[in-house]
């Protein structure tokens, strides 16, 4: 079977999309359909690489971590859902105190 390519979002390039198929390919979409539903699910399916969503996973960390958010919270999730689409689809929003590790 051919990967699927998609216009991706993020790195304004035609790269291989998320697969259903794969374990991290069903994550990544269950998460963004926990986050934002139905409609930012197939966004995602439709408009974001594989190798976005990995580059989305290590912001995601530093989000979760910056903000101490609790991943199961409804609160959480509409922070995270924020950076998501800022990440992806959009300008990058700034963690406030956020000091990137120094070299």
């Amino acid at each position: 079977m051919a990967e699927r390519i998609v216009h991706c979002a993020r790195l304004k390039q035609n790269l291989p999309g998320l697969d259903e198929a794969t374990p991290e390919g069903r994550s990544a979409l269950k998460l963004a359909l926990v986050l934002g539903g139905p409609e930012l699910r197939q966004r995602v399916y439709d408009h974001v690489s594989a190798a976005a969503w990995k580059q989305w996973k290590d912001h995601m960390l530093m989000v979760l971590n910056e903000y101490r958010l609790d991943a199961t919270s409804d609160e959480s999730n509409a922070i995270l859902r924020e950076h998501l689409e800022a990440f992806l689809f959009g300008q990058e929003r700034e963690v406030p105190g956020y000091r990137p590790p120094e070299p």
